[in-house]
């Protein structure tokens, strides 16, 4: 070996080591069982069967679905399914859903995710949406400062990403008042219902100390 191929096989190992060592963060024993949380208002649960109906008017609703960048449900078995590839991510440990319920009435009123989990950067994106019956009240602020914690302190991430279409603008506020920056406006990058959309790129990172 030469002295070219020997510095680059220490440079390979140095990255080797590197992503070992950020793997280690990532604390795998949050998939061993569900992570069921709760908040004063709350309990976030994993999603069962039994909440499709629910779920399904959820994402059938035209003011939910208004900024989401993606087509409504048409039918129940979409919502289905939906679930069954939440359960499918837990156990193939690539995503968390959870399942928002008012703590009063135990009635399901939107979801929370953390979705294209990146390991060996400790990252991953977060997506939500709550029913229009519970908006206003403060209940998705409630959930993100839960869910927050848990990424950060139970979790083990590092940082935190979003992404928003420009004209939501309260996801926008929402974000930005649980200090989210935004760190980048990428113009017509997504392609939907016959048109090119504007994203908005928002992100938070682990607090320091």
């Amino acid at each position: 070996m030469n002295k070219f191929e020997a510095g680059f096989l220490f440079q390979i190992l140095l990255k080797m080591r590197s992503v070992v060592t950020m793997n280690i963060k990532i604390k795998e024993t949050v998939f061993e069982s569900f992570p069921n949380l709760e908040s004063a208002r709350l309990v976030f649960k994993e999603f069962e069967n039994s909440d499709s109906q629910a779920m399904f008017e959820l994402r059938s609703n035209p003011d939910v679905m208004r900024h989401m960048d993606s087509h409504p449900y048409q039918t129940i078995q979409d919502a289905s399914l939906s679930i069954e590839q939440n359960r499918i991510a837990f156990e193939e440990k690539t995503g968390l859903n959870w399942a928002i319920f008012e703590k009063e009435t135990q009635q399901f009123i939107g979801y929370f995710c953390f979705w294209k989990l990146f390991r060996h950067h400790c990252r991953a994106e977060i997506g939500y949406a709550l029913h229009p019956n519970y908006w206003g009240k403060g209940y998705m602020d409630e959930t993100i400062k839960t869910m927050l914690s848990f990424a950060f302190e139970q979790f083990g991430l590092h940082s935190i990403a979003a992404n928003v279409n420009p004209n939501n603008k309260n996801s926008i506020r929402l974000l930005e008042k649980n200090n989210f920056v935004q760190e980048a406006y990428f113009k017509e990058d997504y392609f939907f219902d016959g048109q090119y959309i504007d994203s908005l790129i928002f992100s938070l990172l682990e607090p320091k100390g």
